[in-house]
Parts: structure tokens; C-alpha cells; sequence
């Protein structure tokens, strides 16, 4: 019983904490963010439900909302320390077997490296090229998600033993996660639910949430850089956090049993690609004729097409051998 109340009593504490500093923000929530509790619901339940971090709504939403990019990446990263912070509390409290406890030490250390490298030697200052940057790996990882639900391999494992090679594997890809997480806002934890389902074969609910967790503690290390070395969005976060709170603590995971992450997954990466195509077609940071730059843009647009007919008909034939079931049973 008191497993279950700590929810509502962290519920609770931030709210009574957010009124109270309800007047140091009140003229940014009121003129600006008001929006952002709303916004907050929906990238929380997708942090906290697939294997993309709640980045990958926010960036492209408030770049189109003329947020500069920039501050989009560092409002991501602190809006996720906090709120897959919360989803991280929750999964543990639903169920500590998801987390594959020994390969977050070896990640995080390999993350905290490349993100020390992107946020305080290497940052990117140019908008545009930042918002094509993300375009591209928010591209390729939708690729990599909706692959993952075509190919319906099975994953029976929930353990990597750290020999040489796998530390070394998990170190190297968590620097280059560490990397784009830096420069984008997300990144590890994508790469991260790849590497354990395709190379080790983890089973991917325990793969999701330990991505997640990684990508928590991850965020909260950028957020910490850039309050040394940039600037933190204080309003922005504090405007998002009553609807990140709610969904982190009670709308994910019951999104997830009801509609399930899979669907949540498809239709933000359906939503992702349509954004990838928009900035392909207007960005100008890589010279590109106006023949080819439609050459490319209608040739991924019968690509995706094709991906998502794909998904429909496997989902179609799964929601009829499952009423077969049921009548024949």
C-alpha cells in the first residue's frame, strides 16, 4: 500500500512546490508557455513508454513554435533528467527485474564522456545545421523502431556479462550516444535499446526502461554542463512540469497496458518522418538542386508509405489470429 501512495505523495510535493514559485515564472507561463503542461503530457508518455526520449517530440515542436534550437536541446535535457527521472522511480516501482543493473555504470561513464565533448568542446551554433542534425537521427532512428516491430525476432535474454568485448561495445556506442545527446538533446537512449535488442538479444521491455534510466541520469549530467558552461531554460522547464509529472508518474505506464507502446511508437514516428521530410524540403544548409531535393523527398515519401502499409497489414493480421484464438478457445 505504501508502494502505491508514493506516487500521489510526489505528486503532492510538486505541486505545492510549483504554486509556490508560481510568481517568479508567472509572466513566461502566462505569455508564452502556456502551452507547455499540455506538450509536457505527450512527450512524457512517449519518454516513458518507447525508446525515445521525450527530446524527440519536444525539439521539433518547439522549433516550429520559433523556440531557438539550441535552447530546445538544452530544455530537453533538463526536462528529462526530471521527468524520465520519474519514469525511472516508477518502472522500478513496477518492476526492478527491467533494469539491467551491471551495463549502466559501463554506458553511463561512456555517455558522460560524449556529452562532455558536445556540450563543453564541440557545441554546434549554427540553428539550422542543428535542426538538420536532429532531422537526419530522428529519421534513422524511426527507421531503426519500425524495423524492430517488422522483424519479430525473439528476444529471451536479461543479462550481459561484461567480458572485454561487450564493454567495450557498450562503452563505444554510449560515447557516440553521449555525443548526439549533447548536440540533439537525445540519442543514447535510442542507440542504447538497439544495441541491447539487435546485438544482445535483450528482451526490449527491459531494454526500454533501462534506456530509459540511462538517459535520465544522462540528461541530468547535460543539465549540469550547461549550467557551467551555457544556460538553463528555467521557465520552459518550469512551465512543462506539471503535465511531465502527471504523465511520468500515472499516464505512461497506463498508456502503455492500454493502448500499448507499440501503437504510441508508430504514430510519433509517423509524426517524426512527416517533420524529417518538412526540413529536408526547406533546409539550406547543404546545397541541393530543386530536382533532386524532390527526387529525394518523394522517394522517402513512397518509402514510408510502403513501411507503414507494411505495419498496418502485420497489425491487422496479428488482430484477427487473435479473434481466431478467442473464438476457437
Amino acid at each position: 500500500m505504501r508502494t502505491n501512495r508514493l506516487p500521489y505523495f510526489l505528486l503532492f510535493i510538486v505541486s505545492v512546490v510549483w504554486i509556490l514559485f508560481f510568481p517568479y515564472f508567472q509572466q513566461d507561463f502566462l505569455t508564452q508557455f502556456y502551452y507547455m503542461p499540455f506538450l509536457g503530457v505527450i512527450a512524457a508518455t512517449v519518454a516513458n513508454t518507447t525508446p525515445a526520449a521525450a527530446g524527440i517530440v519536444y525539439f521539433p515542436i518547439l522549433t516550429r513554435l520559433e523556440i531557438d534550437p539550441t535552447t530546445a536541446v538544452q530544455f530537453s535535457l533538463i526536462i528529462q533528467a526530471y521527468g524520465m527521472g520519474l519514469g525511472t522511480f516508477r518502472w522500478f516501482l513496477t518492476s526492478k527485474k527491467l533494469f539491467i543493473k551491471n551495463v549502466l555504470p559501463v554506458c553511463l561513464l561512456g555517455g558522460t564522456a560524449g556529452i562532455t565533448i558536445s556540450i563543453v568542446f564541440l557545441p554546434i551554433d549554427n540553428p539550422e545545421l542543428l535542426t538538420l542534425i536532429f532531422n537526419c537521427i530522428a529519421f534513422a532512428c524511426t527507421q531503426i523502431i519500425f524495423f524492430s516491430i517488422l522483424f519479430k525476432r525473439k528476444y529471451p535474454k536479461l543479462h550481459i556479462d561484461l567480458t572485454i568485448g561487450n564493454t567495450t561495445i557498450l562503452l563505444v556506442f554510449s560515447f557516440i550516444g553521449g555525443l548526439l545527446s549533447g548536440w540533439i538533446g537525445f540519442g543514447i537512449d535510442t542507440m542504447f535499446y538497439f544495441i541491447l535488442t539487435v546485438i544482445f538479444k535483450i528482451n526490449p521491455a527491459a531494454s526500454i526502461v533501462t534506456s530509459i534510466s540511462l538517459m535520465a541520469a544522462l540528461s541530468a549530467v547535460g543539465t549540469l554542463l550547461n549550467f557551467f558552461f551555457h544556460e538553463v531554460p528555467l521557465s520552459l522547464w518550469y512551465s512543462a512540469v506539471p503535465g511531465v509529472t502527471i504523465a511520468g508518474l500515472f499516464l505512461a505506464a497506463y498508456f502503455a497496458v492500454k493502448i500499448g507502446a507499440k501503437n504510441v511508437l508508430i504514430l510519433f514516428t509517423f509524426f517524426l518522418s512527416v517533420d524529417f521530410l518538412m526540413g529536408l524540403w526547406t533546409q539550406n544548409s547543404i546545397p541541393m538542386s530543386q530536382t533532386i531535393r524532390m527526387i529525394i523527398t518523394y522517394s522517402l515519401i513512397v518509402y514510408l508509405l510502403f513501411i507503414h502499409i507494411k505495419i498496418f497489414k502485420q497489425s491487422y493480421n496479428e488482430i484477427y489470429s487473435d479473434l481466431g484464438e478467442f473464438k476457437s478457445g
